[in-house]
């Protein structure tokens, strides 16, 4: 039963949207934007981490494209190395964001960062 909840969890927060902030740089200066998150279905709980009872979170840092596209995603922190990086991975390059726009102009936004949190239900 507890992994049926898990994944109710999951499927129930890939439908709404979410606000993520990044930078962009203007005129010499950084300036934070807010990107759109328009699609983002969760990470699945990988098989192994499930058979070793193992929980963690792992955040990632990417940037978004003027077209709201994740580009250049890598993983800065983890605490359970090597068991959450590979599916964390896998599912932000699916993502999509509304496409970014600062003063009319389409723009690239980086340093844009996501966490991904593996808890098993205890139901």
């Amino acid at each position: 039963m507890k992994y049926i909840s898990l994944f109710l969890v999951f499927l129930s927060t890939a439908l709404f949207s979410a606000t993520d902030r990044g930078t962009i740089v203007v005129d010499g200066e950084t300036v934070e934007v807010l990107v759109e998150r328009v699609y983002s279905p969760q990470a699945t709980y990988p098989r192994s981490a499930l058979r070793r009872g193992v929980e963690g979170f792992v955040v990632v840092e990417f940037a978004v494209s003027p077209e709201g596209e994740v580009i250049d995603p890598y993983v800065v922190e983890t605490d359970s190395p090597g068991s959450f990086e590979r599916t964390a991975m896998r599912t932000i390059r699916r993502w999509a964001y509304e496409p970014p726009v600062y003063n009319g102009v389409a723009v690239t936004v980086d340093d844009v960062k996501a966490r991904f949190t593996f808890r098993l239900s205890t139901d």
